[in-house]
């Protein structure tokens, strides 16, 4: 087979197909940063939306007095309900709330002022000594006032300046961990600044601590991620559904077909026009089921030829013992008696045998029509019928069926002298039809013993008879449902038993309204 159209080949590259897909949607997110406008929803993450407001607090920090830092941030820990926190590395509050840092946040803090630390370029020299660092005065731009919260009094405390803002892309907030007893989760975006005398920087952290792991948008926005996620989910649906189509569709009518099969319909054909694992299952179904019925036809051919050829010598023999008959006496015709019985059983199985071969190799489907049922049961009824036995016909005149007339009348027949023969003085013999849907149940149901459950499934096998009616002269040759199913059969239809509650025993033949529904069934296996 050409490896290039093996379906495990086809399933493997759409997989692939897939998979280069999803990772150049993660290499466009992660590498090429969408390069979508501001606003958008991919970029409102940490690294979006929460970097632009940690910019713009640092601006408006710098171009404000130091007391009014507290007031600040306060206002926009009100408008993003976010607690922002301005503090030294070792967890010193600057502006902010008024509170103790977690131990795991000052660690993170120095840790991270450790690695800044050492890529800090050289610092300029410190402002010289003269400079006015009163209270309430303005501090020269090119050394702004040093970062004390609260009151404007600043005696005591050591003087500071802000040392100029790194370019944008340097001032981002990072992820710094979890707390606990509240639960809070804490990201912090870091400037420098630098005391005076000292002449070695360190850095100002603007903490931002929020109860949720989102941050209202700011540490992280899940919006992207299940966009992403549902536009993934979607371009699989559009790539992977085709192909489950184009492998489910065709085993399901592989499925029906060898369903067909099963129930002994082997003409019954699949598509195998594919080149692939399924259009080989196909053409393998399609040679199955031409040598299933070649096989089986060969068969029942075989055995209705030896059927054929023992019914002139089994009916000589009946001619020469009716001849002896008239020239013996005494115990030789008790004796003739005998081997005349055992040659009209041969005969009556040859019979049979005759009937059952002629149904199954000539189911005569040209020949079936719709035809009312009711004048059907009435004849058969007023043949079959015996002294003292009580038949109901109760199918309405206005049911119709579509069979093979021959076929259907002897299925009927059989069922009805079986019916006689088990139940005739247990009471009375139904024939009921009724619609449902586009099909049509026959039932003929009587009130005898009925048979074992065990037995129900084997009835309609050829030469099958229950134990109990194992005899000559009750259980006939074994073939009378199997004629039954047979004929059914070339009728399209199926046919079962049932023992009734609390007794009876019942036969339905389920067997379609019209040619046209039978058609479209085909045509539904066919394709």
């Amino acid at each position: 087979m050409n490896p290039r159209r093996s379906l495990f080949l086809k399933i493997v590259l759409w997989f692939l197909m897939s998979l280069a897909l999803l990772v150049a949607l993660l290499a466009g997110i992660f590498h090429l940063d969408f390069r979508l406008r501001p606003d958008s929803a991919f970029s409102s993450s940490l690294g979006g939306q929460g970097n632009t407001l940690g910019r713009v607090i640092l601006r408006e920090l710098y171009d404000s007095d130091y007391y009014e830092w507290g007031t600040i941030l306060a206002r926009f820990s009100q408008a993003y309900e976010l607690d922002f926190v301005l503090c030294e590395s070792d967890g010193k509050i600057l502006a902010g709330p008024n509170r103790n840092l977690p131990a795991a946040v000052t660690d993170a803090l120095r840790r991270l002022e450790n690695d800044e630390a050492r890529q800090r370029p050289v610092p300029p020299p410190h402002p010289p000594a003269d400079i006015d660092m009163r209270p309430g005065r303005r501090v020269p731009p090119e050394h702004p006032r040093p970062p004390m919260a609260g009151a404007p009094d600043t005696r005591g405390r050591p003087a500071v300046r802000l040392l100029p803002l790194p370019p944008a892309e340097r001032l981002h907030f990072t992820y710094l961990l979890r707390t606990s007893s509240p639960t809070l989760y804490w990201a912090c975006v870091s400037f420098p600044f630098q005391k005076i005398p000292a002449s070695r920087p360190i850095n100002l952290f603007l903490l931002a601590a929020s109860p949720s792991v989102t941050g209202n948008g700011l540490f992280f926005n899940p919006l992207p991620w299940l966009l992403l996620a549902g536009f993934v989910l979607l371009i699989s649906i559009f790539l992977w559904i085709p192909l489950v189509k184009s492998i489910t569709r065709p085993i399901g009518r592989i499925t029906r077909a060898a369903e067909e099969i099963a129930g002994g319909n082997f003409r019954v054909q699949v598509d195998a026009a594919r080149v692939d694992e399924i259009g080989r299952l196909g053409a393998a179904i399609n040679h199955m089921s031409a040598q299933l019925e070649n096989l089986i036809m060969g068969q029942k051919r075989f055995l209705g030829d030896i059927a054929h050829e023992l019914a002139s010598p089994i009916a000589r023999m009946d001619v020469g013992l009716s001849i002896l008959e008239q020239r013996l006496t005494g115990d030789d015709l008790t004796r003739l008696a005998d081997i005349t019985e055992e040659v009209h059983h041969m005969s009556a199985l040859i019979n049979e045998l005759l009937s059952f071969t002629r149904a199954e190799i000539n189911p005569e489907n040209q020949n079936a029509k719709n035809m009312r049922l009711a004048p059907m049961v009435t004849e058969i009824i007023s043949r079959e019928g015996t002294t003292g036995a009580v038949i109901h016909n109760r199918v309405a005149d206005d049911v119709t069926v579509w069979a093979v007339e021959r076929l259907l009348q002897r299925a009927l027949s059989n069922i009805l002298r079986n019916a006689l023969r088990y139940a005739a003085d247990q009471g009375a013999i139904e024939v009921t039809a009724n619609r449902t849907g586009d099909k049509v149940l026959v039932t003929i149901s009587d009130q005898g013993p009925g048979v074992p459950e065990a037995s129900l499934s084997r009835l309609f096998e050829p030469f099958y008879r229950p134990h109990a009616v194992r005899n000559r002269k009750n259980g006939g040759v074994g073939l009378g449902l199997a004629i039954v199913n047979t004929c059914v059969q070339a009728c399209k239809g199926t046919v079962y038993a049932a023992n009734l509650n609390p007794r009876g025993f019942a036969v339905t033949m389920t067997l379609f309204a019209s040619k046209a529904v039978i058609d479209a069934g085909n045509s539904g296996v066919q394709k």
